[in-house]
């Protein structure tokens, strides 16, 4: 009978170590190299806070010009801004008196785009003609993808410049409209 209790006592001993094994991991590791940095990036645009520069044409006339504009960029921020991103848009504006009603888009596209620069680089390379009217105009500026341009480093400083002609063959029909081009720069980290 001893022998039975032993034999059971080892059977339920076995069966308890094999039905509870359980393994438990722990790894930990320690680094020394990693480092934290805080700063600010902080885009000014002629010195001034703001994202956002504005270029007017009051008064639509065949051949006239508006620039060339010279827009300075800074990051008055602690860390460097690795890429830039450009966007336009823009706003109509009907004279009095207005013969001739045109949208926004009909607007933009008498606008010749003649310098479209950033950092000496001539933007206008990346823009194409997507309203085929033979020039890159405001609205073709507008469409396309001026985003990823070069960052600035902290407290330095990158010119953006901008020249537009309007069409000569633009009718006089419009002299009394005008248009407001909003560029808006957005440097990120």
């Amino acid at each position: 009978m001893k022998s039975i209790i032993v034999l059971i006592l080892l059977t339920v001993l076995v069966v308890a170590f094999t039905g509870s094994t359980r393994a438990f991991f722990n790894d930990n590791e320690v680094s020394i190299v990693n480092q934290m940095t805080f700063g600010t990036l902080d885009l000014k645009t002629d010195d001034a806070d703001g994202v956002s520069q504005t270029l007017y044409d009051t008064a639509i006339s065949p051949g006239n010009s508006v620039g060339p504009s010279t827009i300075v960029l800074k990051n008055a921020g602690s860390i460097t801004g690795s890429t830039l991103d450009i966007v336009f848009s823009y706003v109509n504006s009907d004279g009095s008196p207005n013969t001739v009603e045109m949208t926004a888009d009909e607007t933009a596209a008498i606008f010749e785009v003649t310098t479209l620069s950033y950092d000496g680089m001539d933007l206008l390379t990346g823009v194409s003609d997507s309203n085929l009217n033979g020039y890159k105009d405001i609205q073709d500026v507008a469409d396309a993808d001026l985003s990823g341009q070069s960052g600035l480093i902290a407290s330095a400083t990158k010119n953006f410049t901008i020249e537009v002609v309007t069409d000569s063959g633009t009718s006089t029909d419009f002299a009394n409209d005008g248009i407001t081009i909003t560029m808006n720069f957005k440097l990120h980290q």
